[in-house]
């Protein structure tokens, strides 16, 4: 996609009207009660809302409740008919245990932490894998990080008097892989239906693939070996296999079975099919799950899932494998490959392949038949930090928690029909609006806007909260504020078809409601979409890309407007910003203008008794962010608006710049954020500190050659100027716009090109 040019955006400067409320654009008036600021605290009943139109079947249990393991990255068996279970842990140490639900004491099979370096988050004991003969010849192989840094893998022999203690002195090393970085470790070792070692491998850590190593065969890394562990080749501790890919090649190294991943997280072969799946974590973007075949080239760092890692590269080459799957950072951020399911108690998922997020503890399957993806669907919610699958001898699945525990999935008791049957599959259902018709809302609902709205497309929004109780908001004067279980926040998007005249308020387009609950089980999100007679709105079952025919001065265009699934709106609503934007007291502290009458937002919600604890300070002292003018849907038609659509309304360009940031970006950008590099985009982060300033683009480049990801005094070379102001791969915000915003483009240029450079050992102004 080209660039927008600066003459692009400065075409069309129009006044954008709002639209009224749809019994006034009817030219009557809206049904009664008069629409009015509420004088009192009604508490709202949200239970409708608290189930799921798509209630998960599975749920986690502890496997075995009386065991507790450190970091635990490996569960497996020896194949040797013992019925024990080995927990690989990932300071250095393996446990064996017998597989049963009361078992309570485990003991040390091999403690390797004298040579195991846990310097490196991700480097420690990784993989563990029995031979095939191992109850012939007590064999096994062990992947471990070491100093200096290196990956290695050595055989060790089961000692011959104790079946549950390993020959610490048995090591025989095979392989030595030295690691540039700490991270991109890989580490998963398992055997094929054919005898041989696969090693998944990283690409050698930083980000971007620094070294090239995806895409290069002269090196192991970014690879997937395969490697004869019972015969040896001259001047190596193991064979390599003739048929594999690349044996005689002077360019390749002939242990490599597969290539272009950037760091496998884990291998696991179908024990029916002999099929070799892969967990492939992604940079910041994409995760993917790939189905590993011979000589095959999965594309790091060419490109992420799908996805061009760098849109402005040469075109890719014609051989890259597709993944299987892939999800993008809203449902989650480190993929946990895991296994095709053979086990004989959840017989409806037999030949399905479970896979987990290690953040979000989510865990999906998927059914792949013929070459062709059949089926995929979240089937779990676990709330844990899912490291890695296992299995017995029977083949029943376990997951590895960092939380130390081992847990197993089991059926939903609860009749998952009659849960989804009861979740409202219209608005009105909800019980949020006296009359979804003519946008009244129920009783008890608290409207409410914000300073600076977040950037969707030239919509206007019209918000509401409805709260279970008095006394239940958790008040911050700087961080956001809390809410309780039972809470909904009400969103519903207008569009106005006409932009051309600043004075014609008709035809007004409401397009859809979204919910985000807080409900029992954790933060959800719904879209009602409105039916084209206005009258109702529908349940939205994924996504939809609907083109909106819009008159501007410039003639009529065909707008594409994006709603969103329930998942991907936690891609903005993440953890790290507690899921709920803009109800802090920045965004917050304003009048509320709503039909002819004005209050102080956050004396309004002490007034109705909303907060827990009394405001500490009166609104006037309290932080706020300057009025953007934009984006609230304007429920006094009778007001003169004249505001373009293009220009920032005036005040101080920072100002203006950092409030929109944080808005639109700081729920990423944040030190907790799922965004790389910890950039820190929030209002209060002076400038020394945010990351932007001199430093270089990272994830791709869309300026010319030498741009900054902040120059000051030049927004022309500025990476975050054209992050911004392009629409398509690598664009902020990365999900929901198809439009440049260009108040916001404006006010970031105008802040670029006013920031005087920093002076040496000068504190950063906010």
């Amino acid at each position: 996609m080209r660039l927008l040019p600066r003459v692009l955006l400065l075409i069309t400067v129009v006044a954008l009207p709002l639209p009224l409320h749809p019994a006034t654009a009817r030219g009557e008036e809206p049904n009664s009660p008069q629409l009015k600021i509420p004088d009192k605290f009604v508490p709202v009943d949200t239970s409708r809302l608290m189930g799921s139109p798509d209630p998960l079947p599975l749920r986690s249990v502890a496997a075995f409740p009386q065991l507790q393991f450190e970091r635990p990255v490996e569960l497996t068996h020896a194949g040797d008919g013992s019925n024990r279970l080995f927990v690989v842990e990932q300071q250095g140490v393996i446990r064996v245990f017998e597989n049963r639900s009361e078992s309570s004491q485990t003991k040390v099979f091999l403690d390797l932490r004298d040579v195991v370096s846990r310097d490196g988050n991700e480097e420690g004991l990784l993989g563990l894998a029995f031979h095939p003969e191992y109850e012939q010849n007590g064999e096994f192989f062990v992947y471990y990080s070491t100093r200096p840094r290196a990956s290695v893998i050595s055989r060790f022999r089961v000692s011959e008097d104790d079946p549950e203690r390993a020959v610490r002195d048995s090591e025989e090393e095979l392989l030595r892989i030295d690691q540039p970085y700490s991270n991109h470790n890989g580490g998963s070792i398992r055997f094929g239906p054919d005898g041989y070692l696969y090693v998944g491998l990283g690409d050698g850590g930083l980000a971007n693939d620094p070294h090239a190593n995806g895409q290069n065969l002269r090196t192991l890394l970014g690879s997937i070996l395969r490697i004869d562990i019972d015969s040896k080749d001259e001047g190596l501790s193991y064979a390599i296999p003739p048929d594999n890919p690349f044996v005689g090649r002077e360019d390749a190294r002939g242990e490599i079975w597969a290539y272009g991943v950037r760091n496998i997280w884990r291998l696991a072969f179908d024990a029916e099919t002999g099929e070799l799946w892969a967990g492939d974590v992604g940079q910041n973007r994409f995760e993917e799950i790939d189905r590993i075949t011979r000589g095959g080239n999965y594309g790091w760092n060419i490109r992420e899932g799908f996805h061009d890692f760098n849109p402005n590269a040469a075109d890719r080459p014609e051989d890259l494998i597709d993944p299987v799957v892939e999800y993008f950072r809203e449902e989650g951020q480190s993929v946990t490959g895991g296994m095709v399911y053979r086990g004989p108690q959840l017989e409806e998922y037999r030949g399905a392949y479970f896979y987990a997020d290690y953040l979000s503890g989510k865990v999906w399957a998927l059914w792949h038949e013929e070459g062709e993806l059949r089926e995929h669907r979240q089937v779990a919610e676990t709330g844990l930090q899912i490291a890695a699958f296992g299995a017995d001898q029977q083949g029943e699945m376990y997951l590895c928690t960092f939380e130390g525990t081992i847990h197993k999935l089991r059926p939903r008791e609860e009749d998952l029909r009659k849960i989804a049957k009861a979740f409202p599959r219209t608005l009105s259902e909800t019980g949020l609006f006296a009359s979804v018709a003519d946008n009244r809302p129920a009783a008890g609902l608290i409207p409410y806007e914000l300073n600076m709205p977040f950037w969707s497309d030239y919509a206007v929004k019209d918000r509401y909260i409805a709260l279970p109780s008095k006394q239940s908001v958790v008040f911050h004067e700087e961080e956001k504020w809390e809410f309780p279980v039972g809470t909904v926040f009400v969103k519903t998007f207008w569009l106005h078809r006409d932009r051309s005249d600043p004075t014609d308020l008709r035809d007004p387009l409401r397009l859809e409601t979204r919910l985000l609950v807080h409900a029992p089980q954790g933060w959800t999100a719904y879209t009602y979409v409105y039916d084209d007679d206005q009258q109702e709105a529908h349940l939205l079952d994924g996504s939809l890309l609907k083109p909106i025919e819009v008159k501007t001065a410039d003639g009529e265009i065909s707008q594409p407007y994006y709603f969103p699934s329930r998942s991907e709106c936690f891609a903005c609503h993440t953890q790290a910003e507690g899921f709920v934007l803009g109800l802090t007291t920045r965004q917050m502290n304003r009048p509320l203008r709503y039909h002819g009458e004005s209050e102080n937002q956050l004396q309004l919600l002490a007034r109705l008794a909303a907060f827990s604890e009394k405001i500490p300070e009166p609104p006037a002292e309290q932080p706020r962010f300057p009025d953007w003018h934009f984006g609230n849907l304007d429920r006094n038609p009778e007001d003169e608006r004249t505001e373009s659509v293009l220009t920032p309304p005036e005040g101080d360009p920072q100002t203006l710049a950092r409030a929109w940031l944080e808005t639109n970006c700081a729920m990423c950008h944040r030190p907790e954020g799922i965004a790389a590099h910890r950039r820190d985009l929030r209002f209060t982060t002076p400038l020394a500190e945010m990351k932007l300033v001199g430093q270089k683009p990272s994830e791709g480049q869309l300026g010319p050659p030498g741009t900054l990801l902040v120059k000051p005094g030049e927004a022309w070379q500025s990476e975050l100027h054209f992050r911004i102001g392009r629409r398509g791969p690598r664009q902020m915000p990365p999900l929901a716009t198809n439009l440049v915003d260009p108040r916001g483009l404006a006010a970031v240029r105008e802040w670029i090109e006013q920031m005087q450079p920093p002076q040496a050992g000068a504190e950063g102004s906010k």
